[in-house]
């Protein structure tokens, strides 16, 4: 497939780094082992690899490696955390952005549980949140948790999730990092952040089926799901250690061994050349379609912090037809409708309908922008 017009990177990087295909298939070839399952050398083998990238993963977002967790995606540990920390009640406090791995479960704790929902919002036409909103939110709400986007997956626009954590201190905050780990920099030391979620699939250039959970010193939760662990076996008890009170059963092996590739090889391109990288494409983007008549940017301001995912719509056209068109046409390949976020599309204007994304990422050509700018002027003339 020729992937030169891909432009949907928010939903999943494509493709994936250079030496995360080879990394998955030697794993699968010859280091299958299960870690913890044995002394014997497949076992030992495999275990040196989680390690190996655990620890690589830590330093890449300013973790503890013991707190540095794996499981099977962002939605899982978001859920996690949510169910352990709201689930006997209380209120919490969320963006007005939010992808429905955060609403989702809410929504079955406010059901459930009586979860009481506070939602903060921005005053301006991004729907971004202020420090000072979450604080007051929380304040006057007596919210015992809050949860935050680092960007949206929308509209790109990122929330300043170090001084929300800050303000509403010591509330912890819980930040959904998926559109944000390995594209933009982050700390977990140094942000004040409880508790960060994030696929390996999207900024990470890793395979699907793997996600990350950083816990900061002194922030835990409840295991979400019980079972073995290679550790303390005499025991029908959780082990109280981490990693391994929250990670039982047998781990995704060749997608942690993925992670290490694409880990090695953001290290080598280094965080300032894909930033700079990512922000050209980004901007070159916003330029392009905000000069094409009949298109209308959604929930943009070029001055603010932001991914170089963009939102559009045209007023008259349906948008799933205009994505087909663009794709059978042209080659390009962007996704749209409500992008599993229909609390943003609601603060935005945007709902029902949702709009069209183009989310360039590292590997995108300045080409593939300029095709899309020419499709589009050709498609609504």
């Amino acid at each position: 497939m020729n992937l030169s017009g891909y432009l949907d990177n928010a939903a999943t990087a494509c493709p994936k780094a250079p030496g995360v295909a080879e990394a998955v298939a030697s794993c699968l070839a010859s280091n299958c082992g299960n870690p913890g399952r044995g002394a014997h050398r497949a076992a030992i083998e495999a275990a040196r690899i989680r390690e190996q990238v655990r620890t690589a993963a830590a330093r890449r977002l300013g973790g503890d490696p013991e707190r540095t967790l794996f499981g099977p995606g962002a939605t899982y540990w978001i859920n996690a955390v949510l169910a352990s920390r709201l689930g006997d009640g209380g209120t919490v406090a969320v963006s007005a952005l939010e992808h429905n791995a955060v609403m989702r479960p809410l929504r079955r704790l406010q059901q459930t549980r009586g979860v009481e929902i506070v939602v903060v919002e921005g005053a301006d036409g991004t729907g971004v949140p202020g420090a000072d909103e979450f604080a007051d939110a929380v304040r006057s709400s007596g919210a015992r948790l809050a949860v935050a986007t680092h960007a949206s997956n929308v509209t790109g626009a990122v929330l300043p999730v170090e001084r929300i954590a800050q303000a509403i201190a010591p509330v912890p905050l819980l930040v959904d990092g998926a559109q944000t780990a390995g594209a933009i920099p982050f700390d977990l030391a140094s942000s004040g952040v409880a508790a960060f979620a994030c696929s390996a699939h999207k900024g990470l250039l890793a395979p699907p089926g793997l996600g990350l959970l950083l816990l900061a010193p002194g922030f835990d939760i409840d295991p979400p799901v019980l079972g073995g662990t290679g550790s303390r076996s005499d025991s029908e008890q959780m082990p109280d250690h981490l990693p391994d009170r929250l990670e039982p059963g047998t781990p995704n092996l060749p997608a942690i061994a993925g992670l290490g590739a694409a880990l090695a090889f953001l290290e080598r391109e280094g965080a300032d050349t894909l930033g700079d990288r990512l922000g050209r494409l980004g901007a070159r983007l916003l330029d392009g379609l905000a000069g094409l008549p009949g298109v209308e940017l959604v929930g943009v301001d070029p001055d603010a912090p932001r991914t170089p995912t963009v939102s559009f719509r045209v007023p008259g056209r349906d948008l799933g037809e205009l994505a087909r068109a663009l794709d059978r046409r042209h080659g390009l390949m962007l996704r749209a409708g409500l992008h599993c976020a229909p609390a943003a599309h609601r603060r935005l204007g945007t709902f029902p309908d949702g709009t069209l994304r183009a989310s360039p990422g590292p590997f995108t050509e300045e080409a593939a922008i300029d095709r899309l700018v020419d499709a589009l002027r050709e498609e609504l003339s």
